[in-house]
């Protein structure tokens, strides 16, 4: 059993979509068609830039930090890391 805490940060929606060249395929057939349907939890999600995760091997941490750049995804997962141990 794996204890070590892992945190994983990784690029995804838009940027995902800038960082593979796909920019217009994103916009064309997801964002637009969220836009439609009025999911705007969707198109927020879709802007996220990348998101910062914490892996145990034994729970599962379902508060992830979010931003434009890694530095800020981290620092939104510590806060995040924080609320929960206050609580």
């Amino acid at each position: 059993m794996n204890d070590q805490p892992r945190i994983d940060v990784y690029p995804v929606g838009l940027l995902d979509h800038m960082k593979r060249g796909r920019l217009q395929y994103g916009i064309k057939h997801y964002l637009l068609r969220q836009i439609k349907a009025r999911d705007w939890r969707a198109v927020r999600n879709y802007c996220n830039g990348y998101l910062a995760e914490v892996s145990y091997s034994d729970i599962r941490h379902t508060r992830c930090g979010r931003g434009w750049t890694r530095r800020a995804a981290l620092s939104s997962l510590g806060r995040h890391l924080g609320e929960d141990n206050r609580a």
